[in-house]
């Protein structure tokens, strides 16, 4: 299924805060922020606005340095390589700022820095960070997203670091973290009509994202997702990892089987895609190991007629004597239309039609006799009911309460049988 773009218009603040090579152990001195990035590969219509100078078409090798900026087309895309090894992939119809950054200094295994601001004014992004990364955090209107969420070093390191280290005007105001030991891999979409902001963890880690008052803070693993909807930070969903993969191109040599993908790309690209790919690989691993547990709680569900603990609602599920279960990928294309593509048949998909509102359902164009849908402990879940008491049930995992969203693959099944109560 083809990824559907968003339209956004939404400023998304990019705060990176990344690191350099380590200075001789002992010395600590002021280090630039960073300084440029290149343009590492363009596809259709990509423009670049230089400061202070006339916007145009952008080409191989080109260099964007703070206060210039990048504009994709429709159906285009930018990569840009920066001097720290990041690799950031800028969606279509979007427009990427690189701003002037704040001076950082670095010290013997920990580094005390300030803030680096990229700015999204338009689309999505997706941000690929090599191991030695202390953080970034993005910051919308309305939401705080820290990507890698760096541990500050102890206060009593803090402390003597200060001391000894006056010529640099450290202080208590400058963070101080140790390096991140992994790469990551986020991808974030900004909607300014819709006031949202959506956040894909590829890469397992502490992310958290967080309203701006920071009234509630989630975490995120890899294979979750959160909105944040008109300053709301909503609960964390399950999205599914290895069908992102396929179906959106911003991930390119991040997913399973795509060694090939990464072995046309430049040698310094290919050693940032190997070590966010060591990350998502594992990422999808864990994942799937919290999909079987899904699974076997769910049919236990089925079989006893129980519901899940988490977020418990009125119950949808029906008792179902000799079920069969089929796990496959849920895709809610519209408000009220949906297709479930199960795994042993990918080129049937079933089409769905459910208003989560009304808790009502339709199967391949059949409602049943009776039918009903609606949010059943940590799964959504809908059921349609015939006349013989045959019955057909779709279960959508880990949508944590809330409703599946549109064009986000889910994890999911689709169960027959007889209801035990016909």
């Amino acid at each position: 299924m083809k990824w559907r773009n968003w339209s956004l218009h939404q400023t998304l603040i990019l705060s990176a805060l990344l690191t350099y090579s380590w200075i001789n152990p002992g010395l600590a001195q002021t280090d630039k922020p960073l300084t440029r990035a290149e343009v590492y590969k363009v596809i259709k219509i990509v423009e670049l606005i230089l400061h202070n100078q006339t916007q145009r078409r952008a080409e191989l090798k080109d260099v964007i340095v703070p206060k210039d900026a990048v504009k994709t087309g429709v159906s285009s895309e930018a990569q840009l390589f920066f001097n720290d090894q990041s690799l950031i992939r800028v969606d279509q119809s979007s427009v990427f700022r690189f701003e002037p950054g704040l001076r950082r200094f670095k010290l013997r295994n920990l580094i005390a820095l300030n803030e680096m601001i990229f700015k999204l004014d338009d689309g999505t992004a997706l941000i690929l960070s090599p191991p030695g990364s202390v953080g970034t955090a993005l910051e919308t209107p309305e939401t705080k997203i820290n990507i890698i969420a760096p541990k500050p070093a102890l206060a009593q390191h803090s402390n003597s670091l200060v001391a000894s280290n006056k010529n640099l005007k450290i202080s208590q105001d400058n963070d101080l973290y140790t390096p991140a030991q992994k790469a990551s891999a986020v991808m974030v979409i900004h909607n300014k009509e819709r006031n949202t902001t959506q956040v894909f963890a590829l890469t397992d880690g502490d992310i958290k994202i967080s309203d701006q008052k920071e009234k509630k803070t989630v975490a995120l693993k890899g294979g979750q997702t959160v909105a944040v909807r008109n300053g709301i930070v909503g609960n964390p969903q399950e999205f599914d990892l290895q069908a992102f993969y396929k179906t959106v191109a911003l991930t390119s040599g991040l997913g399973p089987g795509q060694e090939n993908l990464v072995a046309q790309e430049s040698t310094p690209v290919q050693e940032t895609l190997k070590a966010v790919r060591r990350e998502t690989l594992a990422a999808l691993k864990n994942q799937a190991q919290r999909f079987r547990g899904f699974t076997r709680t769910f049919l236990a569900d089925a079989l006893n007629g129980t519901e899940g603990d988490l977020n418990p609602r009125p119950g949808v599920s029906v008792r179902i004597i000799n079920p069969n279960v089929v796990t496959g990928t849920f895709y809610k294309t519209s408000n009220n239309t949906a297709i479930f593509i199960p795994d042993n048949n990918p080129n049937s998909p079933r089409n769905i039609n459910v208003d989560f509102d009304q808790r009502t359902i339709t199967i391949d164009g059949n409602t049943g006799v009776s039918n009903n849908a609606g949010l059943s402990g940590n799964n959504a879940s809908g059921a349609v009911i015939n006349a013989n008491g045959q019955i057909t049930q779709i279960d959508v995992f880990g949508v944590n309460g809330e409703e599946p969203q549109n064009n986000i693959p889910y994890r999911g099944s689709l169960t027959t049988g007889t209801a035990r109560d016909r």
